[in-house]
């Protein structure tokens, strides 16, 4: 990853006040390049909306080379303006505003991370009466470590246009809007992974109630068919789980459908980071009425000769793992 540009603004709604750099940093200083860096991954990694930019979006004429400005002249244009959203909305609190163009393989992109502040303790060297006291003291402008993803973001792919996003909802004169993609970039992303996932979770549940189908069931089936399908194809397909968890069943699958309809999900969920999702999705859990939690990976789940659920007459449930040759305890002294 080869960092060409990067800068930082700093929006402190607090003090009411906006400082714009007016000079690039030194992407090569001692850990900068790796901090940026795993940032980047860290918001790769995360649970972002896709879309593209068109022509007339407000931030492909910001990135437009034709207007010739540079890249400082673009981010505090950008600046500006979110310091101006942000301070209408009480509830967003202030931070950086970290803007980056890099390259990695044959690609282009441009990286705009709004980094909250989060309250740190430091320590100060201190005199009174010129006896030396080392003191805490609370720093409120201190900036997450680089194993945070970044609160809010965007990266756009400056070859096509592609872009991933990340916000949050914060509530705004009794609602609650997502500023970030709404009122900043004007824009209209795809929505999240993560909430086509809840979606489907949903849907599921509701017409497995309806049609007796034992909700452990349902669920765990619905798991093992996402896990199998981002493994194997890198996608999730609404199709095989509705043959997964209702079988033959064509009435329960038409009303899984429509209420997916509802929910506007599509019938196939591409899945840009697969290994997040595999990992999510490798382990099944389960909360038992006595309070007793159960772990089973998915391989041990899908083998009736380890993990066995039994459907008993009196509408009781037996749970039986089988083959243990040795037991360890997880207590942590």
């Amino acid at each position: 990853m080869i960092f060409k540009h990067t800068i930082l603004h700093i929006l402190d709604t607090d003090a009411k006040n906006i400082l714009v750099s007016q000079s690039e940093m030194d992407a090569n200083k001692a850990g900068l390049h790796e901090y940026l860096e795993k940032q980047v991954q860290k918001f790769n990694n995360g649970d972002f909306k896709t879309g593209t930019l068109l022509g007339p979006d407000y931030l492909a004429q910001i990135l437009d080379d034709e207007t010739g400005m540079s890249f400082v002249e673009k981010t505090t244009r950008l600046a500006e303006k979110l310091f101006a959203v942000i301070s209408a909305i009480p509830e967003v609190p202030g931070g950086d505003l970290l803007a980056l163009e890099f390259s990695e393989g044959d690609d282009d992109f441009f990286a705009l991370f709004k980094v909250n502040f989060a309250p740190r303790f430091s320590h100060l060297v201190d005199y009174q009466d010129d006896v030396m006291v080392n003191q805490l003291i609370l720093n409120q402008a201190v900036l997450p470590g680089a194993g945070s993803t970044p609160d809010e973001g965007i990266i756009v792919n400056l070859m096509d246009g592609s872009y991933r996003l990340i916000e949050k909802a914060y509530r705004n004169e009794g609602q609650r809007i997502q500023y970030f993609s709404e009122r900043f970039m004007e824009l209209q992303p795809e929505t999240s992974v993560k909430k086509d996932l809840q979606g489907i979770k949903q849907a599921v549940k509701h017409i497995a109630d309806k049609f007796d189908v034992p909700m452990h069931e349902a669920l765990a089936t619905t798991q093992e068919t996402i896990f199998e399908s981002v493994s194997e194809f890198g996608k999730i397909s609404t199709d095989e789980i509705a043959t997964a968890v209702f079988g033959d069943n064509i009435n329960a699958k038409n009303l899984y459908n429509e209420a997916l309809e509802t929910r506007a999900i599509n019938h196939e969920i591409e899945i840009a980071n697969p290994l997040k999702y595999q990992k999510k999705y490798s382990v099944q859990k389960f909360k038992l009425d006595s309070g007793i939690e159960v772990s089973i990976p998915i391989e041990a789940y899908q083998n009736k000769e380890l993990v066995e659920f039994i459907n008993n007459p009196d509408g009781k449930i037996t749970l039986i793992i089988k083959g243990i040759d040795d037991i360890n305890s997880k207590f942590n002294g």
